[in-house]
């Protein structure tokens, strides 16, 4: 049976096992193996770090691993948000890793919040389009004088002689406040453990010997309810295939009627891929093991990519390719990202992307990691691809509404040390510095030309990644979001529809000032 362990012991284990043992010995044959992947994001193609080691999986190698696998009854699931993300996902307004989901042939996918990135009509395109088998239990079309009606599939079944498997998806709640609200019209997201008591009922009532949910809720306490929760208050799920929070976790979650459910996430970006095995016991009932395999373990490195899914995936990036050479957008002047610049100091191009963010949410200031600028963009055309090379990451922007204590913690956290990306750039405040240690210490500062209340309560615009504690930010995390564009989509569409008076003020206007 599973064991609970901690998520450092399980993949130190499974690197050990890995030194150890040959690749032969994760290719055990076993009643039905699981693979799962989630919050992929757009990080489709395999990567390497600066001494060649493998950090992201990649599609083709990930096709060639489940193929290997001598178990006949296989299932490859993905526990959502993988529409969106990477400039590769978002170009096409993802149909391009529509494409690649359906060549890898994924049974089922749990429709995560940015799967409605591009509204509800698009996902189901792309659902039907590429026969994607996007699931959903409790997001539910409603309309007055009409029944509720499932928008997306709630749940599949597979069979294999002896063997039948059920399968439902869930989304998060937070889908509510993480998607533009236009994408959700006509929408309600029901609560996900009420759905899940009710698919566990129905999916028995076909014969399922195990159920399985393919989540995306998310591990962590922010996430209410989360998906260890959900395993608590369902009895009959078995296993839950997870996503959202960007969690690497294999744990199993006791009931009080002494059953229990396997609870597995992935992490994110493609950097692991997890494994449920499935065995029968000598009564009829089935052991669950899991494992969480590091993309630069021996037994994901050692396996080649399949060749005519790596073809395709080419094909597809040199497309791609192309397209990034195409212009998007003019830059009126010079707009200065250089990391010696823009980790110590204010910059135009910081200004103008905090000015970005405060355009796409309505907020009264923004602030960015200076670590999310990565260059410097040149008067004149610019490509897609070299806004890529500029905001490569994918970030989301996100709204918070933020104690005046806790803003001007940020600020002086950001500041306390030049050269950093936690250095912050923002727009909406003015600064007045001094210098102190590495760094600088806040004097005064105002937010829309009036005196920082700590007492008060700011919008704020920031990214996903400082949402999540990054750089530092931990006074963040405890803040619930709204979800609007990526970092790059909000610029692009600021400096496209503002005329180069109104970029050139931003541009001139310094908002950091220092005092000694």
């Amino acid at each position: 049976m599973f064991n609970r362990k901690s998520v450092k012991n399980l993949i130190w284990m499974t690197f050990v096992l890995a030194l150890f043992l040959p690749i032969s010995a994760f290719g055990a044959v076993h009643d039905l193996v699981i693979y799962h992947t989630n919050d992929v994001h757009g990080y489709v193609f395999e990567a390497r770090d600066g001494e060649g080691r493998l950090t992201n999986i990649g599609y083709d190698r990930l096709k060639a691993i489940v193929d290997a696998d001598p178990t006949p009854r296989k299932l490859l699931l993905d526990a959502g948000d993988v529409l969106h993300g990477q400039s590769f996902t978002t170009a096409k307004r993802g149909e391009l890793p529509a494409i690649l989901l359906s060549l890898v042939g994924y049974d089922a996918i749990a429709t995560g919040n940015h799967e409605f990135g591009y509204g509800q009509e698009r996902l189901l395109e792309l659902a039907d389009k590429y026969r994607l088998n996007f699931l959903s239990a409790n997001v539910v079309k409603i309309a007055e004088g009409e029944p509720e009606s499932y928008i997306l599939p709630p749940y599949l079944v597979r069979s294999w002689g002896d063997l039948t498997v059920g399968i439902f998806g869930l989304s998060t709640p937070e889908t509510r406040t993480s998607t533009d609200p236009r994408n959700l019209v006509g929408l309600e997201i029901k609560d996900p453990v009420e759905a899940g008591i009710n698919m566990v009922s129905r999916l028995k009532s076909l014969g399922a010997d195990i159920i399985i949910a393919v989540t995306h809720i998310g591990s962590e306490p922010y996430c209410i309810p989360s998906s260890l929760e959900i395993a608590e208050k369902v009895p009959g799920i078995d296993v839950i295939i997870d996503g959202h929070s960007h969690s690497i976790i294999t744990e199993e979650i006791k009931r009080g009627d002494g059953s229990a459910a396997l609870v597995a996430s992935a992490g994110s970006s493609f950097r692991n891929l997890g494994k449920v095995m499935v065995d029968r016991n000598e009564d009829g009932g089935f052991s669950f093991s899991a494992i969480t395999l590091p993309a630069s373990s021996p037994e994901i490195e050692q396996v080649e990519p399949d060749p005519a899914m790596n073809a395709a995936m080419t094909a597809l990036k040199t497309e791609f390719d192309k397209e990034m050479d195409v212009v998007i957008m003019n830059a009126p002047f010079d707009l200065d990202g250089a990391r010696e610049r823009v980790r110590s100091s204010s910059t135009n191009l910081g200004r103008i992307i905090c000015a970005a963010s405060i355009e796409a949410t309505g907020a009264d200031a923004a602030l960015l990691n200076s670590g999310s600028v990565r260059d410097s963009i040149p008067a004149g055309e610019v490509t897609k691809g070299e806004l890529l090379s500029v905001l490569p990451f994918g970030n989301y922007v996100y709204l918070i509404e933020i104690t005046g204590d806790d803003l001007l913690a940020a600020l002086n956290h950001g500041l306390s040390v030049t050269g950093s990306g936690a250095f912050p750039q923002f727009w909406g405040m003015e600064a007045v510095v001094r210098t102190e240690g590495e760094g600088f210490a806040i004097e005064s500062l105002t937010v829309g030309g009036k005196a920082l209340d700590s007492n008060d309560t700011y919008k704020l615009a920031i990214n996903d990644f400082l949402h999540s504690g990054g750089d530092g930010y931990g006074m963040f995390t405890k803040y619930d979001y709204r979800e609007f564009a990526t970092l790059e989509e909000a610029f692009r569409n600021f400096v496209t529809t503002q005329d180069a008076a109104a970029l050139g003020a931003v541009s001139d206007t310094q908002v950091l000032i220092i005092a000694d």
